[in-house]
């Protein structure tokens, strides 16, 4: 099961064409009690393409146990519920630090 501050690879549908999806790194969002409920994840997309939004998290390599590309953001306000059973994640590549997780999940709260 994968946990709150994973970042999974997943087959992400595109906002204006959901029929498609490009491959792209998420991270977990939902805690542990939330994700042992049902078998849906809320995630949110990690990009390359730079918004410079409030609700943006610019990712660095002390932010992740594993690096990711450099230049890769959170989009904080782009939560999405994923089936953990279906073939859209491929599987678990890095992990954010403790740290990285208290800020991301912080400017989450802030979209609500």
């Amino acid at each position: 099961m994968y946990k709150q501050g994973d970042i999974i690879a997943v087959h992400y549908p595109l906002t204006d064409k959901p029929a498609k999806t490009k491959l792209r790194p998420a991270i977990v969002v939902s805690n542990e009690l939330s994700n042992q409920m049902d078998n849906d994840i809320l995630v949110c997309p990690i990009t390359t393409k730079m918004r410079d939004s409030v609700f943006s998290y610019l990712l660095n390599d002390f932010d992740l146990l594993q690096p990711l590309l450099p230049g890769s953001e959170i989009r904080c306000n782009k939560i999405m519920t994923i089936r953990v059973w279906e073939k859209q994640i491929v599987g678990k590549i890095s992990e954010l630090t403790p740290q990285a997780l208290l800020n991301v999940l912080e400017l989450v709260k802030k979209v609500f």
